[in-house]
């Protein structure tokens, strides 16, 4: 008689899983466009009004984030709520992946059970794969939603879905010897290359392990065979570069395929330096917070036999090269942002509940202490993850509060009485995220010039790419001074030392500029924190600085007078 868990087990964990991903749903439709996404939105916004990226607006983000931007703003509409209907359009894709992904066939599992007299796994087909997808999605939806406003829509967010559904049909390609499967797979994975250039690494990984599989003999009569390399290569091959083509389209249309090249040069490594964590740091923050659903798992997988431990299975397999690419990806960023660690999340989640409900199922011929340990641990993995991961994290997610957003409001109010619609192209951000380019997005006011990240300003005064920047605004100062100067009290990746207006330090010359020829107008300071994630934080502050004498020539801060020692 097989053993099975109690059927209310597995209708309990559905259910708390199922209404506390449903409370995402409910309680975030009306949160506000923040943080890294209102800049791109801005940036996608000012693309549409003629400003060309990398030639006239300095970024270092990859031409896919805007392409992509810009084709969600055109299907959704350009508000906040249009942003949640896209945020929820790329959970609802990802959970179509892990669902796909838990309930494809997994060939050669007849002849694995046959080949062990210790277990069988009776939750390697479809029939159980609901319960799998079911988990996975729940907890990456609730992850995400858990880790606040600032990250819905992030790129390292849309990278994931598209790699992990790119995965999802890899696998049926590789099953069913789908053409049309694997050219989606090509399609997606390349459109994941124009958002991270890290994207490739797992897609030729898995078309190698995808060639390995269709050349294996076939374990059963729905096995990969060697006919199945011709019927997904090509096609995979043919559609992976219809992304970056189109890229290239863009950048020559905007004539700055140049501008973007040495954009690669100078600015992408210079971030790329910026904010390093430890190692350790980067692997515990990469798993929070499931480091003990992680931790009962990679138990199941010590338990096992060691040939049961790891079934070769093709979608596993695709799914583990998902995992160390995460990992990779985490550590080659080294910043431990939150929205860092979503293509690993998307990969080990499913990989956790595919072998955890596999664990549910051990059939021994008499109940040895390991398979009841085994049974115990995938219990308590799915409990965790079911019954306080999930509700906890929708508690979370309900505790947000989202209409305080007293930095936008405040400055909307102090431009709106400067002039509001007069200031476009008059008015200028020393910011990179704190609000001020949602501020400007929201007034659809055009800034004075291109520069909208701090950090490019206020780093290492000996870095080519500081140089670069601070060569461009002091051009900018000189040709068309902005009428308003808004710099807001912290700098991006600076921290701690980089508060309270000190990273102005990092540049006297401009420090000076400000107080020569510009008037502080306004000064506002936060009169309480705002709760947009897991803890309180201070909004920042911001100075708004109004031209002395708009009629006379304006004098442009020196490059010379800088503190080169200081780095962000």
């Amino acid at each position: 008689m097989r053993f099975q868990p109690a059927r209310l087990f597995r209708i309990a964990l559905a259910a708390s899983l199922s209404l506390s991903a449903l409370a995402f749903f409910v309680w975030s439709w009306r949160w506000p466009l923040v943080g890294d996404a209102s800049l791109i939105h801005y940036i996608a916004w000012l693309i549409g009004r003629g400003w060309a990226p990398y030639r006239e607006l300095a970024d270092m983000n990859m031409p896919g984030s805007y392409l992509i931007e810009i084709a969600a703003m055109r299907l959704f509409g350009s508000g906040a709520l249009a942003w949640r209907l896209y945020d929820f359009t790329l959970m609802a894709v990802a959970a179509a992946s892990f669902f796909a992904i838990a309930r494809s066939r997994n060939p050669g599992a007849a002849s694995m059970a046959a080949s062990s007299s210790w277990v069988e796994p009776v939750g390697t087909g479809s029939g159980d794969g609901w319960l799998a997808g079911l988990f996975a999605a729940s907890l990456f939806i609730l992850i995400h939603g858990r880790d606040g406003l600032a990250q819905c829509g992030q790129r390292d967010l849309t990278m994931a879905v598209c790699l992990v559904a790119a995965t999802a049909f890899l696998v049926h390609s590789v099953q069913r010897r789908s053409a049309l499967f694997a050219a989606a797979f090509g399609l997606l994975s390349g459109i994941a290359c124009t958002i991270k250039p890290t994207a490739p690494l797992l897609t030729v990984a898995q078309l190698a392990l995808a060639l390995y599989a269709a050349h294996a003999p076939a374990r059963s009569e729905h096995g990969p065979r060697k006919s199945g390399a011709r019927a997904f290569l090509l096609p995979a091959a043919l559609a992976y570069p219809v992304a970056p083509a189109m890229v290239l389209a863009f950048l020559m249309r905007e004539r700055a395929l140049a501008a973007f090249l040495a954009t690669l040069h100078t600015l992408v490594p210079y971030y790329a330096s910026l904010g390093h964590r430890p190692l350790s740091f980067l692997l515990l923050h990469s798993l929070s917070p499931l480091l003990p659903l992680a931790v009962a798992w990679l138990a199941v997988l010590a338990l096992l036999p060691r040939r049961r431990s790891a079934p070769r299975e093709f979608r596993r397999d695709a799914l583990l090269l998902g995992v160390l690419f995460g990992v990779v990806n985490c550590i080659v960023q080294a910043r431990a942002l939150p929205y860092y660690r979503y293509p690993l999340l998307a990969f080990l989640l499913p990989l956790i509940a595919l072998d955890l409900t596999r664990a549910l199922d051990l059939l021994p011929p008499a109940p040895p202490r390991r398979a009841l340990a085994i049974q115990a641990l995938a219990v308590l993995g799915l409990g965790f993850g079911g019954f306080f991961l999930a509700p906890q994290s929708a508690i979370l997610i309900h505790g947000y509060r989202w209409r305080e957003t007293d930095f936008i409001s405040s400055l909307t109010q102090d431009l709106d009485a400067l002039g509001g619609q007069q200031l476009s192209h008059k008015v200028l951000c020393i910011d990179t995220n704190s609000g001020c380019g949602n501020v400007l997005y929201n007034m659809r006011l055009e800034p004075s010039n291109g520069i909208l990240s701090d950090f490019f300003l206020f780093g290492d005064g000996t870095a080519p790419a500081v140089r670069q920047m601070r060569q461009a605004l002091v051009r900018a100062l000189a040709t068309d001074p902005p009428q308003v100067i808004v710099v807001t009290g912290t700098l991006y990746l600076g921290g701690a030392d980089a508060l309270d207006y000190r990273k102005l330090d990092r540049w006297p010359a401009f420090a000076s500029f400000l107080a020569d020829d510009y008037t502080l107008h306004t000064a506002w300071s936060p009169t309480r924190n705002a709760r947009w994630w897991s803890r309180d934080e201070t909004p920042a502050s911001y100075r708004i600085y109004v031209r002395r004498g708009p009629s006379a020539p304006p004098t442009p801060p020196s490059l010379n007078q800088s503190s080169p020692g200081a780095h962000p």
